[in-house]
């Protein structure tokens, strides 16, 4: 019995060396995109001062590896960020409307009863063929 518990902890701990090298090559595959994320969010129109803005509000002017251990640091707590396809970036152009942005958290919480549903569902017909 205590070679089965060995092997699931070993599993979980191979799981979870995948999920963070996977989570460094996403990031540094992402940062290594030519670009700016605030210059393309706000168009070419954009004044210096608010691709500024919102590169600080974003925490785009941080260093690469300070961004990341935050971000991993939030994710370990269960938060996993801002929702950028969900954002409103008109405030850093000068709009009336505020810049709200959206939680990853809170774009999933509705889906996810129904993903743990059709998880059940799959596990009550496959587990017994």
């Amino acid at each position: 019995m205590g070679s089965v518990w060995s092997i699931i902890l070993q599993r979980l701990g191979l799981g979870l060396i995948t999920l963070l090298v996977v989570s460094i090559l996403i990031f540094v595959a992402v940062n290594a995109l030519p670009g700016d994320f605030a210059q393309a969010i706000l168009g070419q129109g954009a004044t210096p001062e608010a691709v500024a803005a919102i590169r600080r509000d974003l925490g785009l002017d941080q260093p690469y590896f300070q961004r990341y251990f935050s971000w991993l640091a939030d994710a370990v707590r269960g938060d996993l960020g801002t929702s950028f396809a969900q954002a409103n970036f008109t405030a850093f152009v000068g709009s009336d409307a505020s810049g709200t942005m959206g939680t990853v958290a809170s774009m999933i919480g509705p889906r996810f009863s129904n993903t743990m549903f059709l998880a059940g569902v799959t596990a009550a017909i496959a587990v017994p063929l």
